[in-house]
C-alpha cells in the first residue's frame, strides 16, 4: 500500500521519541457547556440561566463534531512540530563531542563554512545595515587635552558608552550620541570603569545603578539615577576606599550587585559594602580572592617577590552557573566558583596559555601552535545554549576553543549535583578553526584579532584592516538551524576605526515558555527583534542587527524586487521547503503598514517555492532539480566539491494524512524527481511514499512556533501574599496579546490565500507538477493525498481560530483579575485549572472555558452592572465560545436581577416582559429551571407558562413529539421519543410551580424554595396558570397538566376542565393502560359530568368486564350497577326500544349472573383457605365475570355449593325436578352436618332457619321450591330426631310467607302418597297428626285468612277430611282412633263455621 507522510523540518533522531514532555491530552471533556447546572452546595439562585448543551457546543465550531476531532488532530500535529523544534542538535552534538571519545575539531571541512557564489552571497550575510553613531563633538575636542591616560568602553546595562580622559569620565547614549554627561570629581587618573546594580536595602530607591571608578589610589562608587532617558551621576561618592597599590584594569559586576575587580597584580578583588558598620567591620571594603590571608600582612614588595604578576584584563561572570572566569594578559584562565547561592568565592582551577596551546595542538596537530596563542578574549556559553560547554576562548588567529568545567567523562552523562565534582577544572573539548583553513577555501583568514565576542551562537572577531581601521568577522549558524554539525555562515564588514569594545545591545524579554534549552533563532525569530550588536571604535559606535533567516529573506526580496529570482529559490533550498515556508509566513502574515509589498512578495515566495505534494515509489531515490547544494554550478560554493559534507537535517516526524502517527522513517534526502524524469519510466513500480507539501508542513510549523511559548506552560500559578494564596495567570496579558495578534495574522493569511479550499497551488501560478504521472492509479493516489492535505489544513484552520478565541477569553479573564473570579468557580474546575497547561485549555478545556465565562458574567451581575459591554467584548473576542445566544442569556440574567430589585410594579412588569421576549428568542439555550426560579421569586407565574410553551415549541418545531404520543409511543421512533421527552421536560416546570403554589413545597428536594404568599393568592395563581395552559393549543402541554392532576389526586379539578383534548387523553389512557382502573374511572366520570350517560354506561360496563386482578368482584358489581343506572338515565332520553334499552336489558341480565357469582364467591371464601383450589377459585371469581354454565361447572358443583347450584338453575331457567329435589336434600343434609350431635331442638331450629331463608327466595317458583319434597324431607328429620312439635314446619313455612292452603294441600299430597317410610320410621300417623293440627288452626281462627283464601280453605278441608277419616278408620291402634275423633270434631266445627 502507499504510505503518506508529513515531513516536518529538521529534527534529529531524538525527535522520534515520545511526547512525554507535552503532558496532558485533551481529556477534560464533559457534558456541560457554557453555563452549567447548579453544582452541589451552591445557593439555588444562581446567575447563569443558559441551559447545558452537549460537550460539542464548547468547541470553536461546536455544532460540527468533526471540527472538534479535527482540532484534536491538529493539536497532536502541533505537539510533534514543537517537539521537532525542541529536538535540534545540541552544540555538544554538533561538535561531535562524545563521552568515550577525545576532544574534537572542526572548521577544516568546506561544509563547515559554506561559501556562496557572487549572486547569492546575501544568503550568508550576517550583518544588517550598519548604523554609525560618531563620538559627540565635545569628546573629540577633549582628546586634545589628554595628559596621562584615556580609555573607552560600553555599558550595555544602561545603554551608555564611556570615555575617560585622565580624571574625568564621560557618558553618552551610544544609540544616538545624545545625553552626554560627565563627572570630574576625582583628582587622579581613572584606570577603569564599570556599572553595577545596587544591593537591596542599602541605598535610596532612586539610585538605580552604581558607577564604579578605579583610579591609581582609590575606588569610588557613585550613584546613578535616571530622569526619563537622561542619566544623572550623583557627585558625592557613596563609598570610596583605597586601592592599596593595586592598579584596577577591569571591573565587572554580577546581577546580584557583587563588584569584582581585576588588577594589574593578577589578583581578583571584590568590593563589598553594607548599610551599617560594626565594631570589627567597615561599611565598604576590598577583598582579595586570589591570595591567602597572610599576604595582607606582608608589604607589597615582599608579595611581589613571591608572586609573578599576570594582570587580569578580562572578567566574565556566568550568572546561571554561579561561575567567574578571569583572563590575564598572558593568557592564563582562572575559574572561580561563586557558590550555590552566588555569595561566596573559591578558586577552582586555572589553565596557562602554554597548557591551552599544547592541548589545542594535540587536538589539531596539522595546525601550527602559534594559531592558538595569544588569546584575544573569552566569552560565556550560556547554559540555555549548552549545559555541558561553559566557555569559549578566541585566539588572535580567530581560533575558537571550547572549554568545559565538568569532568570530561561527565559531559554527556547526567548532571552532577555537587559543585566540587561539577566544577573540577577547565578542559579543552573542541577547536573551531575560523574560515580560511579549509583546503578548498578561497576566503581570507582573520589575523591579529584585537577583540572578540560570542553570544548565543554568534561569534564576532575584529582584526586590523588598515592602519587605523578594523574589520569584523561575524559567523553564525542561524541559516543552518537543524544541522547535525556546526555549519556557519560568515561575512566580513569594514569599520572606520579601531575596535575598543563589543557588546550585545539590550534585547527585550522574550517568551521562551519555561524551556531550559534556548531554541534556534529560526524558531523564535517571529516573536523577537533581531539582536543588535554594538561595536565601539575610536571614531564612535557601530550598531548592526544580526541577520536571521527572516531578515535575510526580507533583504533578498527587497534586493531582487520580488520572489521571482534564483536567490529566493536557493533560500528555500538551504532551509528546505517547509522551513523556508515557515520563515516566509512571518513576512507574509505581517500587518505592518510599511510591509505590504514585502508581505505580497513573501506570499508569492511561499506559494512558489513552498513545495508540492510528493508521491515517490519507495525504491526510487530522486535528486533535486537544478540543485544549488552540489556540483560546480552551486551558488553556494566556489569549487566543484559539495557545499555540505553531512546531511543538514535529521529524520522528519512521520504522519499520516489525517494526523495519525505512523512509524517514523528515514526518507530520501530529496524527494523530487529530476527534470525530465517521471515516475512512469522508473521501474519497477513500487508502493508509493507520499509527502504533504512543504507549504502544508510550513504552516503547521509556524503555528507551532507561535503558540510554543505557552503550549505546555502551566495555566495558573499561585503566589503567597501574607497568609493567603493569590491565583494568577502564569503568562502576562501582553504575552497573550502578542500570541493572539500572530494567530489573527495567520488566520487572515489563510483566508486571503484560500489555503483551505485549495490544497495545491493557485491557478494563477503556473508551476509544473512534476510529481503527477500519467499512471491512473498514481494520479488517483495523488488526488487522495491532496484531499488529505486539504482536510489537514482545515483542521489547522479550526485550531487557529479556536486558539485565538480561547486565548482571547483568557486575556479577558486576566483583565478582570483572575483571583477575584476564582471564588465563583466550582471547586473541581479550579482544581483542573491548577493542573492544566494552555495546551489542555485549548484542546480539551471546554468545561473550564464555560465556567470562566459563567464566573465573569456572574461577577457583573453580582455587582448590579450591565452585561452589555462585557457581552459585546466576549462576542468580539470569542464568538464561538460566547455566541449571540449567550449574550442574550446574559441580558436575561441582568433583566431578571434588576426586576428583583425594582420597587415599581410597572417597571418590574416591563423588565419581566423584556426578559421573557429575549428568552423566547433563544428557547433552546435557556436553562429553564433557573429562569422559572427567578420568575417564581418575582411572582410571575404566567410568564413561566408562557416561556415553557415557547421553549417546548422551539424544541420540537415539527411536532414529532405529538405524533409520537398519538402513535402510542412506538419503540422504533427514537427521534419522536427525544422530541417528546424534550417537550415534557419543558412542561415539567409548569407542573412544578403548580405544586409549589398548591402545596407550598417543591416537586423535588432540589426544586425551588417556597414562595411566600397567602392561600387565596396562591389559588388565584393556580387558576390563572391552568387557564393559560388550557387556552393554548399545545395538546402535549394539556396532557402533562392532566397527568399531573391525576398524580396529585386532583380528580375533581380535572373533571371540571372543558377542553377538546381531555376526552382524547382519557380515551388514550384507557386504551394504553387498561390494567389501571383509575383511567377508566376518570373516563366514565368525565362522560357522566358531560351528561353523556350512554357513553358512561358503556365505559362502566367495559370496566366491570376488565380482566384485572386489581378489581374485586364487589367493585365490578358496583361498576355494573352504575352502568345500569347510567343506562336507565340514558334510556329516559332516547326511549326504551332504542339500542340503549337493549344495553340496559343486557346489563340487568349480567347483574343477575354477577350476583350469583358474588354468592358463589362468598360461599367459596367460607371454605378452608389452605386448599389451593379454593385460593385459585377466589382469585378467578374476583378477576372477571363468568356465565352461569361456568359458574355451575367450575365452581358450584366442584365445591358442592348446593344453594348456589339451586340459584344458578333458577337463574338459567333450567328445569330438572329430580336434580332440584336432590339439591334441596343436600342443602338440608349440610345444615344438619353443621350442627353435628346437637340436640334435636337445635337441629330442627337450624333446618327451620335454612328453610325460611330459602323459602323466601324460591317459594314463588314451584319448579325450584318442591314443597312436597321439602315437607317430606323435613318431617322425616322431625320423626328421626323425635321432635315433638308437630307444627314447627307449618309455622316455619307460614313465617316464610307460604299460604296455609298451599301448605295444607302439600301435606295432604305427601300423605296421599302412602309412602312406607313413615311406617318404617315408626310414625305411620305423623303426617295425619300435622294435618290435624293445621286443620284446628284454621278452624279456631278462620278469619285469619282473607275471604277468597278462606273459602278455598273451607272447600279443601271439607273434601279432604272425609278421606283422612276413612284412612284412619282402617287402623285399630289407639293413636289412629284418637286422631279420627279429633278430625271428626274439627270437621263438625268447620261445618258449623261454614254455615255462618
Amino acid at each position: 500500500m502507499a504510505s503518506i507522510h508529513q515531513s516536518f523540518g529538521f529534527g534529529t533522531p531524538s525527535a522520534n521519541r515520545s511526547l512525554q514532555e507535552f503532558p496532558g491530552s485533551p481529556g477534560y471533556q464533559s457534558s456541560q457547556s457554557f453555563y452549567s447546572q447548579t453544582p452541589p452546595g451552591v445557593a439555588p439562585y444562581q446567575h447563569s440561566l443558559i441551559s447545558p448543551t452537549d460537550a460539542q457546543s464548547s468547541s470553536t465550531i461546536s455544532h460540527l463534531p468533526l471540527a472538534r476531532d479535527s482540532i484534536d488532530v491538529a493539536g497532536r500535529t502541533i505537539d510533534k512540530c514543537i517537539l521537532s523544534d525542541s529536538s535540534s542538535a545540541k552544540l555538544i552534538d554538533q561538535l561531535k563531542i562524545t563521552k568515550e571519545g577525545c576532544p574534537t575539531h572542526s572548521g577544516l571541512s568546506p561544509s563547515d563554512y559554506p561559501q556562496a557564489a557572487q549572486s547569492c552571497r546575501m544568503l550568508l550575510k550576517q550583518c544588517g545595515t550598519m548604523k554609525r553613531v560618531p563620538l559627540p563633538q565635545e569628546l573629540v575636542e577633549q582628546f586634545a587635552h589628554v595628559e596621562t591616560i584615556s580609555s573607552m568602553g560600553l555599558l550595555p546595562q544602561i545603554g551608555r558608552a564611556w570615555l575617560t580622559i585622565d580624571s574625568n569620565i564621560y557618558l553618552w547614549n551610544y544609540r544616538d550620541g545624545s545625553d552626554l554627561a560627565f563627572y570630574d570629581g576625582l583628582s587622579e587618573a581613572i584606570l577603569s570603569a564599570g556599572i553595577a546594580k545596587p544591593k537591596p536595602n542599602v541605598f535610596q530607591p532612586q539610585i538605580e545603578y552604581l558607577l564604579v571608578l578605579a583610579t591609581t589610589v582609590e575606588i569610588v562608587l557613585l550613584g546613578v539615577t535616571f530622569s526619563g532617558d537622561e542619566i544623572h551621576v550623583i557627585p558625592d561618592p557613596l563609598f570610596a576606599l583605597p586601592t592599596d597599590g593595586a592598579f584596577i584594569l577591569t571591573i565587572e559586576a554580577s546581577d546580584s550587585g557583587r563588584i569584582f575587580l581585576g588588577a594589574k597584580d593578577g589578583c581578583l578583588y571584590e568590593v563589598t559594602y553594607t548599610s551599617d558598620s560594626g565594631w570589627f567591620s567597615r561599611r565598604c571594603k576590598k577583598i582579595n580572592h586570589s591570595r591567602s590571608a597572610i599576604s595582607f600582612l606582608l608589604p607589597s614588595f615582599i608579595n611581589a617577590a613571591f608572586y609573578e604578576d599576570e594582570p587580569i584584563v578580562q572578567i566574565v561572570i556566568d550568572e546561571s552557573r554561579r561561575l567567574l572566569y578571569t583572563r590575564s594578559d598572558k593568557g592564563t584562565l582562572v575559574l572561580f566558583d561563586l557558590g550555590e547561592n552566588g555569595s561566596s568565592v573559591s578558586r577552582v582551577a586555572y589553565m596557562t596559555l602554554q597548557n591551552i596551546a599544547d592541548a589545542a595542538h594535540n587536538i589539531v596537530s596539522t595546525i601550527d601552535k602559534t594559531c592558538f596563542r595569544p588569546l584575544a578574549g573569552i566569552s560565556l556559553i550560556e547554559s540555555s545554549e549548552s549545559p555541558e560547554l561553559n566557555l569559549v576562548a578566541f585566539s588572535t588567529s580567530g581560533v575558537r576553543m571550547y572549554f568545559t568545567c565538568l569532568p570530561f567523562n561527565a559531559i554527556i552523562g547526567a548532571p552532577l549535583t555537587s559543585p566540587v565534582q561539577r566544577y573540577s577544572g577547565l578542559t579543552l573539548t573542541h577547536i573551531r578553526l575560523p574560515p580560511g583553513f579549509s583546503v578548498s577555501s578561497t576566503s581570507q583568514k582573520p589575523s591579529n584579532v584585537r577583540a572578540s565576542y560570542y553570544c548565543k551562537g554568534t561569534s564576532i572577531l575584529s582584526s586590523p584592516h588598515a592602519d587605523d581601521t578594523d574589520s569584523i568577522w561575524v559567523a553564525s549558524s542561524d541559516m543552518f538551524p537543524f544541522s547535525q554539525t556546526l555549519t556557519e555562515g560568515f561575512s566580513v564588514e569594514q569599520l572606520d576605526g579601531r575596535v575598543c569594545d563589543i557588546v550585545l545591545d539590550g534585547v527585550r524579554n522574550s517568551i521562551v515558555g519555561g524551556l531550559k534549552m534556548e531554541p534556534p533563532a529560526v524558531v523564535v525569530q517571529h516573536s523577537r527583534p533581531p539582536a543588535n550588536f554594538v561595536i565601539l571604535t575610536s571614531q564612535g559606535c557601530h550598531i548592526f542587527p544580526k541577520l536571521r533567516p527572516v531578515e535575510v529573506l526580507r533583504q533578498i526580496l527587497v534586493e531582487s524586487g520580488g520572489a521571482d529570482s534564483e536567490i529566493v529559490r536557493t533560500f528555500f533550498t538551504i532551509l528546505k521547503e517547509e522551513q523556508g515556508a515557515a520563515v516566509a509566513l512571518i513576512l507574509a502574515c505581517s500587518q505592518h503598514a510599511q510591509d505590504p509589498q514585502i508581505s505580497d512578495w513573501a506570499t508569492k515566495a511561499f506559494l512558489l517555492y513552498g513545495g508540492e505534494i510528493k508521491t515517490t515509489p519507495t525504491n526510487v531515490v530522486p535528486t533535486f532539480p537544478h540543485s544549488s547544494l552540489s556540483g560546480s554550478d552551486s551558488p553556494l560554493t566556489g569549487s566543484g566539491r559539495p557545499s555540505f559534507g553531512t546531511p543538514l537535517h535529521g529524520p522528519p516526524l512521520g504522519f499520516s494524512t489525517l494526523g495519525t502517527p505512523v512509524q517514523s522513517f528515514q526518507p530520501p534526502l530529496i524527494s523530487t524527481p529530476q527534470p525530465g524524469q517521471t515516475i512512469d519510466n522508473l521501474a519497477p513500480i513500487s508502493p508509493i511514499e507520499s509527502f504533504f507539501s512543504g507549504k502544508h508542513n510550513g504552516i503547521y510549523i509556524y503555528l507551532g512556533r507561535i503558540i510554543r511559548p505557552i503550549w505546555i506552560r502551566e495555566l495558573i500559578s499561585e503566589k503567597k501574599i501574607g497568609n493567603s494564596l493569590l491565583v494568577e495567570s502564569s503568562v502576562s496579558v501582553d504575552e497573550i496579546g502578542f500570541i493572539i495578534s500572530k494567530l489573527t495574522d495567520l488566520q487572515s493569511f489563510i483566508e486571503r490565500n484560500s489555503l483551505i479550499t485549495s490544497a495545491s497551488l493557485p491557478d494563477n501560478f503556473n508551476i509544473s507538477r512534476r510529481n503527477i504521472t500519467d499512471v491512473p492509479a498514481q494520479r488517483r493516489h495523488y488526488m487522495d493525498v491532496k484531499q488529505a492535505e486539504k482536510q489537514s489544513l482545515q483542521a489547522l484552520d479550526h485550531l487557529v481560530k479556536h486558539s485565538a478565541e480561547v486565548l482571547g477569553l483568557w486575556r479577558v479573564i486576566c483583565d478582570h483579575q483572575l483571583h477575584l473570579l476564582k471564588d465563583n468557580l466550582p471547586g473541581d474546575i479550579l482544581s483542573q485549572m491548577k493542573m492544566m497547561s494552555f495546551r489542555d485549555l485549548i484542546l480539551g478545556g471546554q468545561e473550564v472555558c464555560s465556567s470562566l465565562i459563567n464566573s465573569l458574567i456572574n461577577r457583573y451581575l453580582a455587582d448590579s452592572a450591565s452585561t452589555d459591554s462585557i457581552s459585546s467584548r466576549l462576542r468580539d473576542v470569542c464568538p464561538s465560545l460566547y455566541r449571540s445566544d449567550d449574550a442574550i442569556c446574559s441580558k436575561v440574567n441582568e433583566l431578571l436581577l434588576n426586576a428583583r430589585n425594582e420597587s415599581s410594579r410597572a417597571n418590574k412588569e416591563q423588565l419581566l416582559k423584556e426578559a421573557l421576549e429575549l428568552c423566547k428568542q433563544i428557547p433552546t439555550r435557556v436553562q429553564l429551571s433557573n429562569v422559572c426560579q427567578h420568575l417564581s421569586a418575582l411572582q410571575c407565574f404566567s410568564g413561566i407558562v408562557d416561556l415553557c410553551l415557547a421553549v417546548a415549541d422551539k424544541r420540537d418545531p415539527q411536532k414529532r413529539g405529538l405524533y409520537y404520543y398519538q402513535s402510542n409511543e412506538p419503540a422504533d421512533d427514537k427521534a419522536g421519543r427525544d422530541s417528546y421527552l424534550a417537550r415534557i421536560d419543558a412542561y415539567r416546570q409548569i407542573t412544578t410551580y403548580l405544586g409549589l403554589l398548591m402545596y407550598g413545597i417543591p416537586a423535588s428536594p432540589q426544586g425551588p424554595p417556597t414562595t411566600s404568599q397567602t392561600v387565596a393568592d396562591a389559588q388565584s395563581q393556580v387558576e390563572n396558570m391552568l387557564k393559560l395552559v388550557l387556552r393554548s393549543d399545545d395538546e402535549l402541554c394539556h396532557v402533562a397538566v392532566y397527568s399531573w392532576l391525576i398524580e396529585r389526586g386532583l380528580i375533581d379539578k380535572l373533571l371540571q376542565i372543558r377542553s377538546p383534548f381531555l376526552e382524547k387523553y382519557l380515551l388514550r389512557e384507557k386504551d394504553c393502560h387498561p390494567e389501571v382502573p383509575l383511567k377508566m374511572d376518570l373516563l366514565w366520570k368525565f362522560y357522566e359530568n358531560q351528561r353523556n350517560f350512554a357513553a358512561a354506561s358503556k365505559v362502566l360496563a367495559q370496566l366491570a368486564d376488565t380482566h384485572n386482578a386489581q378489581l374485586s368482584l364487589n367493585q365490578r358489581i358496583e361498576y355494573l350497577s352504575r352502568a345500569i343506572v347510567c343506562a336507565k338515565s340514558g334510556s329516559m332520553n332516547v326511549g326504551p326500544m332504542s339500542a340503549q334499552g337493549d344495553l340496559l336489558h343486557e346489563l340487568e341480565e349480567k347483574m343477575d349472573v354477577a350476583r350469583l357469582q358474588a354468592q358463589i364467591l362468598e360461599s367459596v371464601m367460607q371454605l378452608p383457605s389452605h386448599i389451593p383450589q379454593v385460593r385459585d377459585a377466589i382469585s378467578r371469581l374476583n378477576s372477571e365475570f363468568f356465565n352461569v354454565t361456568t359458574l355451575y361447572e367450575d365452581f358450584a358443583e366442584p365445591f358442592g355449593l348446593s344453594e348456589c347450584q339451586l340459584a344458578i338453575m333458577q337463574c338459567a331457567g333450567h328445569q330438572d325436578p329430580p336434580l332440584i329435589m336432590s339439591i334441596w336434600s343436600q342443602i338440608f343434609d349440610k345444615e344438619i352436618a353443621k350442627v353435628g350431635n346437637a340436640e334435636s331442638s337445635t337441629k330442627m331450629a337450624v333446618l327451620g332457619a335454612a328453610l325460611k331463608r330459602l323459602a323466601r327466595q324460591y317459594a314463588s317458583s314451584e319448579q325450584y321450591f318442591p314443597l312436597e319434597h321439602v315437607i317430606k324431607t323435613l318431617e322425616l328429620y322431625a320423626v328421626k330426631f323425635q321432635y315433638q312439635e308437630p307444627l314447627w314446619l307449618p309455622n316455619t313455612l307460614l313465617s316464610a310467607g307460604i299460604p296455609l292452603l298451599r301448605i295444607y294441600k302439600a301435606y295432604v299430597k305427601v300423605h296421599s302418597a302412602r309412602d312406607n317410610v313413615w311406617k318404617a320410621e315408626g310414625a305411620p300417623h305423623h303426617l295425619v297428626t300435622v294435618i290435624d293440627r293445621i286443620t284446628k288452626i284454621f278452624a279456631e281462627n278462620p278469619n285469619s285468612l282473607p275471604a277468597p283464601e278462606r273459602r278455598s280453605m273451607y272447600g279443601t278441608l271439607l273434601v279432604e277430611l272425609p278421606v283422612l277419616l276413612s284412612h284412619l278408620y282402617g287402623f285399630a291402634d289407639p293413636q289412629a282412633k284418637l286422631l279420627a275423633v279429633s278430625l271428626k270434631q274439627t270437621q263438625e266445627q268447620l261445618l258449623r263455621s261454614s254455615l255462618h
